[in-house]
């Protein structure tokens, strides 16, 4: 099973045409992200993230070229920061459709997306509100206490 998060329309704005835009992604480690950083941060509109990565790899790249870090590690920074995309490109992601109007809906556990999204709109569709559940009863009002261990005395006996 895996875990989705989908993003919509607030709840007072939730039309048909506003759930159709709902944006459903697997949450967890993205591969593409780590494999192909700034082509998929393009590819997501993530543009800040992305401006951020381009002016760091100049960095890095001016202080290769000007003798003040070594190439090596200016390859090792390169692959923590392909590390680091790959763990929270979700979390990116999610955080720029926060910003555009489109806030976390709802959390689905389905086995792929197409059970994630018939899960999430017959959620989001449902009338009936959800009850929550009973509450466990319990065996009625408490007893005496239980008579007191050790060197203390009874209680309300006198010292």
């Amino acid at each position: 099973m895996a875990i989705y998060a989908a993003h919509c329309a607030p709840e007072a704005q939730r039309t048909p045409e506003a759930l159709e835009r709902t944006r459903l992604y697997r949450v967890g480690f993205v591969w593409p992200a780590l494999l192909f950083g700034p082509l998929w941060l393009l590819a997501k509109r993530l543009w800040l993230t992305l401006l951020m990565w381009i002016v760091a790899a100049a960095l890095v790249g001016a202080a290769i070229a000007a003798g003040w870090l070594d190439p090596a590690a200016g390859f090792w920074l390169y692959v923590l920061a392909a590390i680091f995309l790959g763990l929270e490109g979700r979390s990116l992601e999610a955080a720029a459709l926060t910003r555009r109007g489109r806030p976390l809906a709802d959390i689905v556990c389905a086995r792929d997306s197409s059970a994630a999204e018939r899960a999430f709109f017959f959620r989001a569709t449902s009338t009936e509100t959800p009850r929550p559940p009973p509450l466990p009863r319990h065996g009625g009002p408490p007893g005496p206490p239980p008579p007191v261990i050790g060197l203390f005395p009874e209680a309300g006996g006198s010292s």
